[in-house]
């Protein structure tokens, strides 16, 4: 196994069928919204700096890019960074255990590159021991898990002493950053408490401005209160973009607290129960605000009666609205549809929305939450809230995952129909723009594949085709291909999923094709003599959705975009193709496949016909011998019968090539 490769195991015996889970109608309402306008605006829109927009959806597997190397140029060491490189030089594994926000991921990828300077690879954070001690480590090169997620009271300290006599063995070098150690883990091997370097270094390594004299305590001050790199690296950046001091220092994490936690002192029942309806309402107009909240006072006076704050003087109707309005933490931005203007609710700031679900968290007990549950059950069904309960079910992750997680479960199984399945999907994808919060929606998607309903397993493959996919695409390509592998027995194109992630690759990232070579070794390992029957159709079906995916939002061919900026991947892709064509029960949906290669080359490619000449040429190559007279028949007439005139000269040039026969 190459260090590309993340540590499985192929799964061939077939489980429990998700027939009735699969949907086809709502994976395409699922790939709609996700790249939708309404989906990013009121996602990502409505939170601006400090928000779901500020956090890059980069991938967490696989090789390091150079972005992440080059970003080293300013980084600024900790205490205890020089004998924590001597210590990794010795034993070859070190395990930083910090708080969030202490500048770990960086810390690691620094000390691998103080001891070797060959390439540094990005491991799936949900491995164990046990997968560690398995896994075929390069020599010489440096392995990152970043946030590994473990699972609580079943590591001993001999299993990390394995794990390490095997990367000594192997002559190359692992670092994992995990939370801070707990007294169990005191005495684990390779365990080392990490803090975060001096918050005024890290200033000063990303600004080199200077402010008055009567400024600089006020600065001083407010960096002893951060806890976070981030927040000293987001203040640097407000800073050299020539904010005010107190702007700048306006968004960090620590002042904002402290306002949502004044905010929340001798509150009053109908504010409490304004600012927990926008929690999961960011982005609705004031009516569909105004009738949410009504459902959640049903749902709270249910569980917690209480005198109502509603009282005015007789012959006098209450002025709610204006109350909301009036509220210091609600903002209302306009909107431009097509049916005009209207308004959007959201927080005045976007980092209020993940500090008042800390409050109320903090603040209220296990009645309020189960009303807040019952009110999310019954008004999710609605469409108009499914996105913005995701984000609020995200943020609430961020402080109380064990109360997100059996939502999600429930949601996952169908108990709130497709609408709670697609909210589960959003909410997953969503964490995945969260470092801290990725990890976490891996392990539940994980868990669904592995010990899930059928209705959760197709639910967690939805959402390896977007955000969560684009982050970890060797975790979701292998838990994809488990989802296809048990449910071979499916009436429908379960295998489908295969080509979206493909699709979301060409979208977001340049990593495409770890999903190329993934189906390309099973193609060849299931079709070679003794391969179950079974297996090799699944091989083909993957492989098949992805010579047939689409770009999100176009009509364009996700294959054809990726070799447009990676020609280099044109072999894998026509070994694909040849493979598919010559698999009989797939023959005719594998001919289509090729016809609508050459349909969007005529749309879209100026040399076209030479295309098509190479790409047969190269087919005639790659195909079994006697295959070319067949394939060329059985190709001629499909297109005489869909009448592929727009194509012709495409398909003659394919035709001609595939008989040996170009000039």
């Amino acid at each position: 196994m190459t260090a590309e490769h993340a540590p499985a195991e192929d799964v061939e015996d077939a489980g429990e069928s998700p027939a009735s889970a699969y949907d086809r109608g709502m994976l395409n309402d699922v790939q709609v919204n996700l790249y939708s306008p309404r989906f990013e605006h009121a996602v990502l829109g409505a939170q601006t700096v400090g928000g779901w927009s500020a956090r890059p959806l980069t991938r967490a597997t696989g090789r390091v890019d150079d972005s992440d190397l080059a970003a080293l140029a300013r980084f600024v060491s900790p205490e205890g960074f020089g004998p924590a490189s001597e210590r990794l030089a010795e034993e070859h594994l070190l395990v930083l255990c910090g708080a969030p926000g202490t500048g770990k991921r960086s810390s690691a990828l620094a000390l691998l590159r103080e001891v070797t300077d060959q390439p540094l690879y990005l491991m799936s954070p949900h491995v164990s021991p046990a997968d560690l001690e398995e896994y075929e480590f390069d020599r010489d090169c440096g392995y990152l898990v970043v946030d590994r997620v473990a699972e609580h009271g079943v590591e001993s300290d001999f299993e990390w002493r394995v794990v390490r006599d095997r990367v000594r063995e192997r002559g190359c070098y692992l670092v994992i950053t995990e939370p801070p150690l707990t007294a169990e883990g005191v005495e684990r091997a390779c365990h080392l408490a990490w803090r975060p370097p001096a918050a005024e270094h890290v200033l000063r390594a990303y600004w080199r401005g200077t402010l008055p004299d009567d400024e600089e305590p006020v600065l001083r001050e407010a960096l002893a209160s951060i806890d976070s790199v981030r927040d000293v690296v987001g203040l640097a950046r407000r800073l050299d973009e020539g904010l005010p001091l107190d702007e700048a220092l306006a968004h960090l994490d620590t002042r904002v607290r402290v306002e949502v936690e004044e905010w929340f002192e001798g509150l009053d029942r109908r504010r409490l129960l304004e600012v927990t309806t926008l929690a999961f309402a960011i982005g609705v107009d004031e009516r569909t605000f105004e009738a949410s909240l009504r459902v959640l006072k049903e749902e709270l006076d249910r569980s917690l009666p209480g005198a109502s704050d509603d009282d005015v003087e007789p012959d006098r109707l209450p002025q709610l609205r204006r109350s909301l309005l009036t509220n210091e933490l609600v903002a209302t931005e306009t909107l431009h549809t097509e049916l005009g203007t209207r308004g959007a609710l959201k927080f005045a700031k976007p980092e209020y929305h993940r500090h008042v679900l800390a409050q109320l968290w903090q603040r209220m007990d296990v009645g309020f939450w189960d009303a807040v549950v019952e009110w999310l059950d019954r008004i999710v069904t609605e469409v108009r809230y499914e996105v913005p309960v995701a984000l609020g079910l995200a943020e609430l992750a961020a402080i109380a995952l064990d109360e997100v997680v059996p939502v999600l479960d429930r949601w996952a199984r169908g108990a709130r129909r497709a609408a709670g399945q697609r909210v589960a999907v959003y909410a997953l994808h969503l964490m995945a723009y969260d470092e801290l919060l990725a990890p976490s929606a891996l392990k539940i998607a994980d868990g669904w594949v592995d010990r899930g309903k059928p209705q959760q397993r197709w639910v967690a493959a939805m959402a390896f085709i977007g955000g969560l996919g684009v982050r970890y695409p060797h975790d979701a390509r292998r838990r994809l291909w488990q989802v296809c592998a048990q449910s071979h027995a499916v009436d429908g194109d379960v295998e489908h999923v295969f080509g979206e992630l493909f699709a979301a690759l060409v979208r977001d990232t340049g990593n495409a094709h770890l999903v190329l070579d993934f189906l390309w070794a099973k193609v060849e390992r299931f079709t070679a003599p003794g391969a179950r029957p079974a297996s090799r159709a699944v091989a083909v079906r993957t492989a098949l959705a992805v010579l047939e995916s689409r770009k999100p939002g176009t009509k364009r061919s996700a294959v054809l975009l990726h070799l447009e900026d990676h020609p280099e991947h044109a072999d894998v892709v026509v070994r694909l193709l040849a493979n598919v064509l010559v698999f009989r029960p797939a023959r005719l949906r594998a001919i289509n496949a090729l016809r609508w290669l050459l349909q969007d080359m005529a749309h879209n490619d100026p040399h076209a016909r030479t295309s098509a000449k190479a790409l047969g040429v190269t087919l005639r190559a790659t195909l079994p011998p006697g295959e070319h007279d067949v394939l060329a028949t059985d190709f001629r007439v499909v297109a005489a019968r869909r009448k592929d005139t727009d194509i012709k000269s495409l398909v003659d040039a394919v035709l001609d090539a595939l008989k040996g026969r170009v000039s």
